[in-house]
């Protein structure tokens, strides 16, 4: 919404410029920015006044006028059709500068010398009207200055509102919130109806059939209306709004639904078949042509304001085409209604019109503003367009909307925005802004009816603390007092899971907890999912058991898409069948790598991601929570190969799975690299962690180191040897490190080398050889029992 400047100055009483108003009323809640000057910048344009106009001899579109500039009287060729003898102008006189760059110079067209320029709106960059000269006020002082005259020089206002504050959708509702801002009042429009005898309910009858959509509808008969053009005040107004001006009878509806926040609709009386305004609901499939001349077919939802006979408005969205005001309006039914912000919005959802009126209406605009609204109109149409006004206004409000009451506790509001405001002051503020209080032990708050946004007592005391000042209210360096929740353990482990895995490298996926069945009874082998009663589609119809459907989704989503830089992670929750009760819920860790490293540096080549860079990622998480040793015990798993498919073992307990997924599950998602995961139960890993460190001195006795290498069959893997090696070395062997593996022809074939270093010492003295030969053949003469095992030599 824009608003011009001096607009809100009429209304409000304040001291700021343009941009400090801006400024305070962003700190208020009411996003406001400064777009710029109203206008564009001209210079040398004065009010002139046509003295004599007469046809050129020699052409028959051109005039050549007489101007009296206040100084001199210029001769100038004018082609509007609606210059005229009398008119005051606005004259552009030699030396002038216009907006898009002319200067006025003395010309001579046509056999005759032209001193000047009789402008448009359009040439003034006032408005988009170049079809006639603009013709002002005739009390004008002659030779002033058209800048000054028309208080051309002016800035226009942005406002950035929230959908819940249709309130702010007007320039008094903007005026309220700075006068609540600076303690004063709103400056209300003037209101001075001289009503004529008759009365208006002689003159229509109103009959709501559908009040639920509809709760009121209130209407003005205004007879004898000459429907020219506008003051310039008015067309200055609406102009800022990014509004067009059209005629003194629109303007005005205009004009009073951005002054005020509620729209109005003026209809053509004459065009009525039948002096009785029905509201109803349209239809199923009815037709109606809109404003826009645009025939639209209506939902059984839209609410249809008729004359009994035939449709006139879509209401609260748009006029009709067969009631639409003109020129040659001589007789006026004005409207003023409340909509239902729900049937506003079903019927746009249908027609997808968006109108100012719909904006209004569908947000919540005020039921008990519906007469102030009618009767400004009224009086600007009566003043402006010579009107008679007949007296009263139809009313027709069969269920009257009360002002909501809200009890607010002021303890409570000092507790919530730790202040120490005193109940006076809560009082002032909401005051200002025009609720209602009742004092006591606690205040009883009327909610005015312009504020839907405002049901309950927090909304109240946020209104205290914007008004009171956000910026003055102190900011805190940590959560303390009554209202803080301390954080939960698992929340504080999810944060120290998410840091290890961030610091390896890894990025946090987060996806959607449904999956395809279909899919996952090939990945997992899973048929007893549980299913959501209204899913989307087939492909997003059960909640998951496990994280490898989803993972494998995303994975197949990046690579498709060239990004094969894959190291994965998402703690998320999975959900077990539990017969006819609520699914169990499990948070679960789950680890991805695929495709290769992205990085290439010179002294390295291309590193193509495998198991163990996934076993990497687990055995840095491992040290960092401290759960003690991880180990793979071979598993066969349905969604793994079956010779890559493992059991985790942290410390001795079993924690969740591992390995390279298998093809045919790799195949459901399009995947044609390998993809290794991992799933690991989150709360048992919160068991396991320990923040406890454990000191360790400086060894005293020098260690010393002694490598064996073993043949063995494929199949064993070297956790069992090392395992093995450090169970049977004792206290002695302290460290066992695999550095070599080597399958070829030196090694018979179903058989592998894995080769160690061993790492001897004592904490009570220096081994001997001797001691140290003992231990080390115990390991080789274990490893050959229990693995069958040969020294390779």
């Amino acid at each position: 919404m824009k608003l011009c400047y001096s607009w809100l100055r009429e209304l409000a009483d304040f001291e700021w410029d343009a941009y400090e108003l801006a400024d305070r009323l962003s700190l208020s809640g009411t996003e406001a920015k400064v777009v710029g000057p109203l206008f564009p910048e001209f210079t040398g344009v004065v009010v002139g006044k046509v003295e004599e106009c007469e046809r050129h001899p020699s052409s028959s579109k051109l005039n050549i006028c007489r101007v009296d500039t206040g100084s001199a009287v210029l001769t100038t060729l004018c082609g509007s059709p609606n210059i005229a003898a009398g008119q005051k102008v606005a004259f552009a006189g030699p030396g002038a500068e216009l907006p898009n760059g002319l200067r006025i110079h003395t010309v001579e067209k046509l056999g005759t010398k032209s001193d000047g320029m009789i402008c448009s709106e359009a040439e003034l960059g006032l408005s988009d009207d170049h079809s006639v000269t603009m013709e002002l006020d005739r009390q004008i002082k002659t030779g002033t200055s058209l800048r000054e005259a028309l208080e051309i020089d002016d800035w226009l206002l942005e406002f950035d509102l929230t959908p819940n504050r249709p309130d702010c959708l007007s320039a008094i509702g903007i005026a309220r919130e700075i006068a609540a801002m600076t303690g004063s009042k709103v400056n209300l429009p003037e209101i001075n109806l001289e009503e004529i005898e008759n009365l208006a309910s002689d003159e229509v009858e109103i009959v709501i059939d559908n009040p639920d959509q509809c709760p009121r509808y209130m209407a003005r008969v205004i007879r004898g209306v000459r429907n020219g053009s506008s003051p310039w005040w008015i067309r200055k107004k609406i102009y800022s709004t990014g509004m067009r001006a059209i005629n003194t009878i629109v303007d005005v509806t205009n004009l009073v639904m951005m002054e005020t926040g509620h729209p109005l609709h003026a209809f053509d009386f004459d065009l009525f078949s039948v002096p009785k305004v029905l509201v109803r609901n349209a239809r199923e499939g009815e037709k109606f042509t809109t404003l826009d001349q645009v025939e639209r077919s209506l939902s059984a939802e839209t609410v249809l304001i008729t004359d009994s006979v035939k449709a006139v408005a879509i209401g609260g969205i748009m006029g009709g085409l067969d009631s639409e005001v003109s020129d040659k309006t001589k007789n006026i039914l004005l409207e003023s209604a409340y909509f239902n912000p729900k049937s506003i919005r079903r019927a746009n959802k249908h027609l997808g019109l968006i109108t100012e009126s719909q904006i209004r209406f569908e947000k919540g605009a005020d039921p008990n503003n519906v007469p102030r609204a009618c009767d400004r109109a009224a009086y600007l149409m009566q003043k402006y367009a010579g009107g008679k006004v007949f007296q009263e206004q139809v009313d027709c409000y069969p269920k009257v909307i009360e002002p909501v009451k809200i009890n607010l506790r002021p303890a409570r509001v000092n507790q919530i925005l730790a202040t120490d405001l005193a109940a006076p002051q809560m009082i002032d503020i909401l005051s200002a802004l025009e609720f209602g209080v009742r004092t006591g032990k606690e205040l009883e708050v009327t909610v005015p009816t312009f504020r839907p946004d405002v049901t309950r007592e927090i909304d109240l005391i946020e209104e205290v603390a914007r008004i009171y000042g956000l910026d003055r209210i102190k900011s805190a360096d940590r959560a303390a007092g009554k209202l803080v929740t301390t954080e939960r353990p698992e929340g504080r482990f999810h944060e120290t899971l998410r840091e290890l895995l961030i610091s390896r490298g890894c990025a946090e996926a987060l996806t959607n907890t449904l999956i395809d069945p279909a899919k996952d009874k090939v990945v997992s082998g899973l048929e007893d999912h549980v299913k959501i009663l209204n899913p989307v589609s087939v492909e997003l119809s059960v909640l998951r058991q496990n994280l490898q459907c989803s993972f494998l989704n995303i994975i197949s989503y990046n690579l498709n898409r060239k990004k094969e830089d894959i190291i994965f992670f998402e703690i998320g929750k999975v959900f077990l069948p539990s017969g006819d009760e609520l699914p169990s819920e499990k948070e679960m860790l789950a680890l991805a790598v695929a495709g290769k490293e992205e990085t290439v540096n010179w002294d390295k080549g291309i590193h193509k991601y495998d198991f163990f860079d996934l076993k990497g990622v687990m055995e840095a998480l491992v040290d960092g929570l401290r759960t003690g040793d991880l180990s793979l015990d071979p598993q066969e798993h349905l969604f793994y190969e079956s010779d890559r498919s493992f059991d985790v073992i942290l410390g001795g307990t079993r924690c969740g799975v591992c390995g390279e997924v298998s093809k045919k599950a790799r195949d459901q998602f399009d995947i044609d690299l390998p993809v290794y995961t991992a799933e690991l139960d989150i709360t048992t890993l919160q068991k396991l962690a320990s923040e406890s460190r454990e000191f360790v001195p400086v060894p005293r006795f020098p260690s010393s180191v002694r490598d064996i290498a073993v043949i063995v069959d494929t199949n064993v893997f070297a956790e069992q040897l090392r395992s093995e090696i450090l169970s049977v070395g004792g206290e002695l062997v302290r460290r066992v490190d695999l550095f070599d593996i080597y399958e070829g022809k030196q090694v018979p074939s179903g058989k592998k080398s894995l080769a160690f270093s061993l790492e001897y010492r004592s904490d009570e003295k220096t081994l001997t050889d001797e001691e140290i030969d003992e231990t080390h053949n115990k390991v080789v003469e274990q490893l050959k029992s229990r693995f069958s095992a040969q020294l390779r030599s």
